[in-house]
């Protein structure tokens, strides 16, 4: 099997870099599938019946130009979707109702984790499952695209990996849960969760056998949710790939974010094995990809190619991926950090075409 050769592309630097030339480098580091941004966290980069787009782009399309081009050059292209993660001021105004709300009872429109722009929509919704599934279908129906593509489908970070908790104010440096992190507990919720089991979760103390339960709870809608917008895709094009991004390893992102992802039953995921936000060599990647594998499932290795110091350790962990069982690579992203990123990319995929 031909081994993915793909990239996270940012649609609006591309746009500012100018289509023509980003196709041209991207063809130049041997990029063949490329994961397009077509719906940020702001909104869509397109008119859109289903979100309103970012303030600075009303009315403008950044997708069927370079889709255009893309195709010339016999180039996949999938539509990367920020999912759950929707901080457009126009849409938290109206659909609060929607947001999650934290175990202190403070929704995150009032107060965001973290950071100003950590505003998530509540999986438990059937308002913002209809809203994910019309947003998905609407770009299979718009767009010349060989896929979609999950992003942000997941709870805010329950707890941080390693590497970041030392950015932000309150983050405790050891893996623990705090309320304040801890979504989602609006009334919705928690009276589904408290039909079920005869307890409101509010009430539930941490690890506690049946905080356990309200976590898998919590995790199973997220499931839910992907499920369903995987069945109405595959009904619209069942040749549409459905993929998404997704933590590092399925141990990891149960337990930060509350994704179980193998269980989604989609056709392939994008783990984000961004070695230094979790401490850890870059030789960790083979080994976050293996637990991957291992768990049934097709692996497109993502790799944050401004992590790399040297081309040597670029092409050594895109070499281990693959030998670990992972299907292709994901660099993220592209327009990359640094101007040398591109000959080393080139340098990694050149591997892999030498391998299959």
């Amino acid at each position: 099997m031909k081994l993915r050769k793909a990239v996270w592309l940012s649609t609006v630097s591309a746009y500012r870099l100018g289509y023509e030339k980003a196709i041209e480098e991207l063809r130049h580091m041997k990029v063949d599938e490329i994961f397009m941004l077509a719906v940020e966290n702001g909104g869509p980069l397109y008119p859109s019946k289903v979100r309103p787009q970012p303030k600075n782009l009303k009315g403008k399309d950044l997708l069927t130009p370079f889709i255009k081009l893309a195709r010339k050059e016999d180039m996949k292209v999938h539509a990367w979707i920020v999912s759950l993660n929707f901080p457009n001021e126009e849409f938290a105004r109206e659909h609060k109702d929607l947001y999650v709300i934290n175990k202190l009872g403070v929704s995150c429109v009032d107060n965001p984790p973290y950071i100003r722009h950590y505003l998530w929509l509540c999986p438990s919704s059937e308002d913002v499952i209809n809203n994910m599934v019309e947003l998905f279908l609407e770009v299979a129906s718009q767009f010349d695209v060989d896929g979609l593509h999950f992003d942000y489908i997941r709870y805010p970070d329950l707890v941080l990996p390693e590497g970041l908790r030392n950015r932000y104010e309150g983050v405790p440096r050891e893996e623990i849960i705090l309320p304040r992190f801890d979504y989602c507990y609006c009334q919705r919720c928690r009276s589904l969760f408290e039909d079920e089991y005869g307890v409101d979760p509010v009430n539930l103390k941490y690890l506690e056998p049946l905080y356990g339960v309200w976590f898998k709870w919590r995790s199973q809608k997220i499931t839910n949710l992907v499920r369903r917008v995987y069945s109405e895709v595959k009904k619209y094009d069942s040749k549409l790939e459905v993929s998404a991004a997704v933590f590092a390893t399925p141990e990891l992102a149960y337990r930060y974010v509350l994704q179980d992802w193998p269980l989604w039953g989609i056709d392939s995921y994008n783990p984000m094995i961004y070695h230094k936000y979790y401490m850890r060599p870059s030789n960790w990647i083979g080994q976050a990809v293996k637990e991957g594998v291992l768990r049934g499932v097709e692996v497109n290795a993502g790799i944050l190619v401004g992590f790399m110091e040297s081309e040597e350790e670029l092409v050594n962990s895109f070499l281990g991926a693959i030998n670990n069982g992972a299907t292709g690579i994901c660099a993220f992203v592209y327009p990359p950090p640094r101007s040398e990123l591109k000959e080393w990319v080139r340098k990694g995929f050149t591997e892999l075409e030498r391998m299959g």
